[in-house]
């Protein structure tokens, strides 16, 4: 590996390199399969792909468009598209190698310990569901992670948070659907226990809301593209990941709010101490908060 980072976790970050990687990828290499896959669509993705990621450490993955970086981060969490698939290489992550976990596995990896966030989140919300329904149903998934997580974020609540305003949107029709779906929500029994709705409202907290009662309230389709991000980085930190993989979180985004972006991630990093995997072709902005920096190339090999 190269250089140490010098950041301002610098005691933190040099007992974590003292530890073993939390995750550690190994000659990766990413191949089209199945029977379509010939000629020179047989060709690797990417090839030789090699990196590690400490306790604690946020590690930015950067690179032209195109070169597999996304595709990387959908190799960890167990998510490539059919039709691809990993040829060669492992995937360590705590000392295992996580890449012929069946899909069982997989999904209590990424409930409990993996979370990714990618560019097409925002689709994973149901639009006509509030924030609250959802969020509840992502910790009865999670089963008895909550106390746990409960007492973690006790703890991270004496850290500061970054907070931001919510702008309601206009009535009219949407006001007409809301009082209809929160009908519906009624008849099937929405609702959450006193320790759900502290829990809950901690995490709106955390990534930045200043009135979460109002956000919990809220259907997706009632908040802007961003507050919806943060509603499901909130469902995330929900299950107390040990490692956040951010596939470009600051995409089509001002500097401003990049700037804000970024600087919650790091505040999180802080409060809920897991790893970071940044995945961004914005070198100069990743490079701020991160302890280290990669460079994929298009053929996609790997230098830090």
């Amino acid at each position: 590996m190269g250089e140490r980072p010098v950041t301002g976790r610098k005691d933190t970050i040099e007992q974590a390199y003292m530890q073993k990687p939390l995750l550690h990828v190994e000659h990766l290499e990413i191949c089209r399969t199945g029977v379509r896959a010939s000629g020179s669509e047989s060709k690797p993705l990417l090839r030789d792909v090699n990196f590690s990621v400490y306790p604690g450490e946020i590690v930015a993955l950067t690179g032209p468009s195109g070169c597999g970086k996304s595709l990387t981060a959908h190799a960890i969490a167990g998510m490539l598209d059919p039709g691809v698939g990993v040829t060669q290489g492992c995937i360590y992550y705590n000392g295992e190698d996580i890449i012929p976990f069946h899909e069982q596995r997989w999904q209590r990896l990424r409930r409990g310990e993996i979370a990714l966030l990618i560019q097409q989140s925002l689709s994973g919300l149901n639009p006509i569901r509030t924030v609250r329904v959802q969020l509840t149903d992502t910790l009865r998934l999670n089963g008895g992670r909550l106390m746990h997580a409960q007492k973690e974020l006790r703890q991270a609540d004496a850290a500061p948070s970054h907070t931001a305003s919510q702008q309601p949107q206009s009535q009219g029709v949407l006001s007409r659907m809301r009082l209809m779906l929160n009908r519906v929500t009624e008849l099937a029994g929405g609702r959450t226990i006193p320790e759900q709705e502290a829990y809950l409202c901690s995490l709106l907290r955390k990534v930045g809301f200043a009135d979460p009662e109002h956000i919990l309230s809220s259907y997706p389709f009632e908040l802007s593209g961003g507050m919806c991000q943060r509603v499901l980085l909130a469902a995330m930190l929900s299950s107390g990941p040990r490692l956040f993989i951010a596939d470009e979180p600051t995409t089509a985004l001002d500097v401003i709010n990049r700037d804000k972006v970024l600087a919650l991630l790091l505040q999180l990093r802080e409060d809920f101490d897991f790893a970071i995997l940044l995945i961004s072709h914005d070198r100069q902005g990743i490079s701020r908060i991160a302890d280290r920096v990669l460079e994929m190339t298009p053929e996609g090999r790997m230098h830090e």
